[in-house]
């Protein structure tokens, strides 16, 4: 996908993140064109959480609603997008003046088919990869929604909103799982079956040959929340969670600073293998544990001992709304 905003709404969406402070203050923010119309909502699908935005034009305004995923997954999930939707849309002046329906894009874990419409390497929504899910939602919603992998959506995220991106992009997100987002040449690169970027399969950290490493990738187990708290379970018997231990890395804890380490290790790996074949000007790094500036120090402390001089690696711009101020991108260049 190619960043081109035949709506005239990039502008002022890119205004209106700046105003609610999704982007650093400071510098020109082009006001875009006037009497854009349009509404853009974009969506981040987690395993844990559901994240939808809505920009309204008409009153230049963000509207935000957050829910627990539905654990059954399926249509149940599906169901519930649609209706965060329409509860962020009821305040929204409707008709076709106004430039309803709205357009709509929907990241998630693992792997869209634009073909099937099933979402493959997606674990934690069960039931996703035997429906069509984008049809369905079209149903529901009453316009087909764009489907991206959430990864993809960052990275394009980073690349549309930061005018300084440049036009090769790597973007790594670390939390419950591992996953990569790229963005090459100016677009969004997703391979021939949208399985570009499942890093999680790298066979790096754990024996790829594993059956229990087959569903989430041997780097998974190990460059993850659960991969921290496994570690440190195994080095001390004390079960922490993923953010206490990176925190107590820095504050004494021998055992969280040798997780912190060989976590900053392994994903210094899997960024040098990235390089390798793609070569990006710059790589992000996203999500709850890969955002933090422990997991920053401690990867390009790697890369400087095996490259000499690291490439450019910088935290996420947008923290944990990065897929979905992507998807609002992809929504308004649609």
């Amino acid at each position: 996908m190619r960043g081109t905003d035949r709506t005239g709404l990039a502008g002022p969406l890119r205004r209106a993140l700046a105003e609610n402070g999704w982007l650093p203050s400071g510098g020109d923010v082009p006001a875009g064109s006037p009497g854009a119309t349009g509404y853009v909502v974009g969506v981040d699908l987690g395993g844990t959480k559901v994240h939808a935005v809505l920009y309204d034009p008409v009153r230049h305004r963000l509207l935000d609603r957050v829910e627990r995923t539905d654990p059954r997954g399926g249509t149940a999930v599906t169901s519930q997008i649609a209706r965060m939707v329409e509860e962020l849309s009821r305040d929204a002046p409707a008709g076709e003046a106004a430039g309803w329906p709205p357009r709509v894009a929907v990241g998630c874990p693992g792997a869209p088919d634009p073909v099937t419409g099933a979402v493959g390497h997606a674990p934690n929504i069960p039931g996703w990869d035997d429906m069509n899910v984008a049809a369905d939602l079209e149903a529901r919603l009453g316009v087909r929604p764009l489907m991206y992998n959430d990864a993809n959506l960052a990275a394009w995220g980073e690349h549309v909103w930061q005018p300084d991106g440049g036009s090769d992009l790597a973007f790594v997100a670390v939390g419950t799982g591992v996953g990569l987002g790229l963005v090459l040449g100016g677009r969004m690169y997703t391979g021939s079956r949208g399985l570009a970027g499942e890093v999680a399969d790298l066979p790096l950290g754990a024996d790829p040959f594993d059956p229990a490493n087959l569903v989430h990738g041997p780097l998974e187990q190990q460059v993850s929340g659960g991969g921290v708290e496994r570690r440190y379970q195994e080095l001390t018997g004390v079960r922490r969670p993923a953010p206490e231990v990176l925190t107590a890395a820095t504050g004494g804890d021998a055992a969280a600073a040798q997780v912190l380490d060989e976590l900053g290790r392994l994903l210094a790996l899997a960024l040098r293998a990235i390089r390798a074949i793609v070569d990006p000007a710059t790589f992000v790094l996203g999500g709850g544990i890969g955002a933090r500036p422990e997991t920053l120090a401690a990867t390009r402390r790697w890369l400087a001992v095996t490259d000499g001089v690291s490439p450019q690696v910088r935290p996420s711009t947008f923290g944990p709304r990065a897929a979905v101020a992507g998807a609002l991108a992809a929504a308004a260049l649609s």
